[in-house]
C-alpha cells in the first residue's frame, strides 16, 4: 500500500499537521523536527502525490520552456541549466520546441497554460511582441530569455550582444588587422543586429571605415556561412579581409569550409572569430576563438529570475543583461 502522510506522522511520533508543515517547507517547524521528519520521510520510501498537492496549494510545481530551435547547438545547453535550477527549486521543465513559427509559439503557450504551468519561460522574435504583452497583461509569470525585443514588455534575461560584437571585433584590430569582415544574421534578428552593432562601434573607435562590401548577411547555418564567406573571397586580392568576425560558431564552420576549398590557411591567411562557444568551436581544425555566452548560467539566471516573478506579490518585471567572453584559440593571429 501506499505511504501516507499519516504513516510518517506514526513513524516519527509528531502529528500529521507537523508533517503537512515539513513538506510544504513551513518556517514555523523547529530544525530537529524536520530533522526527524526527513528521515521518516527517506526511511519509509514516502512520494507526495505532486498532483493532489497542487491542487491544494494551486501550483503545479512545473515550469515551461518554449525553444525557438532546439537543432541550434546553443539551447541544449541553456535548457540544462534550466533543468538544472529548476530541479533545485523542485520544479520539473515542459519543453516545446517551435522552429520559429510564430503559430505555433501562440500554440506551445496555449498548450502549456492549459497543463497548469506556473511560469514560462521563453525565447521569441519581434514579430510576436503581441503575444508577450497580453501575458503581461494577464500577470502571467514569464521570462523572455537569451534575446530582447525592443522596448521589451516583459522580464527579459539576455546576452549583452553589442558588447561581444564590439570586443571580438576589437581583438581583431588588437591583432593588427584593418580589413576586418563581418559574417551576419542581419538586421532583423535581434542578435544580429546588436552584434552588427557592435562590430561597427569598435571599427568607428579605431578610425577605421564601415565597408559594405566587407559585411555579408545570410541565415545562422553552416551552407550560409560558407556562401558568405565565398563572396568575401570573390573580392579583388587587395579587397579581400585578413579576418572574419561571424555571428554563430556554426557560421564560422562554414567560412572554414570555404576558406580551405580556396586553397588558403586559418590563420595564416585569414582570422576567424566565431560567437557562441558549443562544442563544435573545439571540433572544428583549427579550434576556433570564439564569445563564450555563458549559457548554462543563463538558465540558471533565468529560472531565478521566474520564481522571482512567480513568488512576489506584485507583478514585477526587469531587465537583466549578462555579459560574455572572449576565448581565444588557434584560428586568430596577429600580422605585421
Amino acid at each position: 500500500m501506499a505511504i501516507t502522510i499519516r504513516d510518517i506522522a506514526q513513524h516519527a511520533k509528531v502529528s500529521v499537521t507537523t508533517v503537512s508543515r515539513v513538506l510544504n517547507d513551513r518556517p514555523d517547524v523547529k530544525e530537529a523536527t524536520r530533522v526527524k521528519v526527513n528521515a521518516a520521510i527517506d526511511e519509509l520510501g514516502y512520494s507526495p502525490n505532486i498532483v493532489a498537492r497542487g491542487l491544494v496549494l494551486q501550483k503545479s510545481h512545473v515550469i515551461g520552456f518554449i525553444v525557438p530551435d532546439i537543432t541550434n547547438p546553443s539551447f541544449p545547453e541553456l535548457a540544462r541549466g534550466i533543468v538544472a535550477q529548476a530541479r533545485g527549486y523542485g520544479y520539473s521543465v515542459m519543453f516545446y520546441d517551435t522552429n520559429h513559427d510564430r503559430r505555433v509559439e501562440k500554440e506551445a503557450i496555449r498548450l502549456l497554460k492549459s497543463k497548469q504551468v506556473d511560469g514560462i519561460i521563453l525565447s521569441f522574435n519581434e514579430a510576436n511582441k503581441e503575444e508577450l504583452e497580453r501575458l503581461k497583461h494577464e500577470h502571467f509569470p514569464i521570462v523572455q530569455i537569451y534575446r530582447k525585443s525592443s522596448n521589451s514588455v516583459v522580464s527579459t534575461i539576455a546576452l549583452d550582444n553589442v558588447k561581444s560584437g564590439y570586443v571580438a571585433t576589437k581583438y581583431l584590430i588588437s591583432l593588427g588587422h584593418k580589413r576586418i569582415a563581418h559574417i551576419s544574421t542581419g538586421e532583423q534578428v535581434q542578435s544580429g543586429s546588436e552584434r552588427l552593432q557592435g562590430y561597427r562601434e569598435a571599427l568607428s573607435e579605431a578610425g577605421l571605415p564601415y565597408e559594405e562590401d566587407l559585411v555579408c548577411f545570410g541565415v545562422n547555418s553552416a551552407a550560409s556561412g560558407k556562401e558568405c564567406m565565398e563572396e568575401l573571397l570573390s573580392l579583388d586580392e587587395s579587397g579581400r579581409p585578413t579576418a572574419v568576425f561571424t555571428c554563430h560558431d556554426i557560421m564560422a564552420a562554414g567560412a572554414y569550409d570555404a576558406i580551405l576549398a580556396a586553397n588558403l590557411r586559418i590563420p595564416d591567411d585569414i582570422s576567424i572569430i566565431g560567437h557562441d562557444n558549443n562544442q563544435l568551436s573545439l571540433l572544428i581544425h583549427p579550434k576556433l576563438t570564439t564569445v563564450d555566452t555563458y549559457k548554462h548560467q543563463l538558465g540558471q539566471k533565468g529560472v531565478d529570475l521566474l520564481l522571482e516573478q512567480m513568488n512576489a506579490e506584485e507583478p514585477t518585471y526587469k531587465e537583466v543583461l549578462c555579459e560574455t567572453g572572449l576565448v581565444i584559440r588557434e584560428s586568430t593571429r596577429s600580422i605585421e
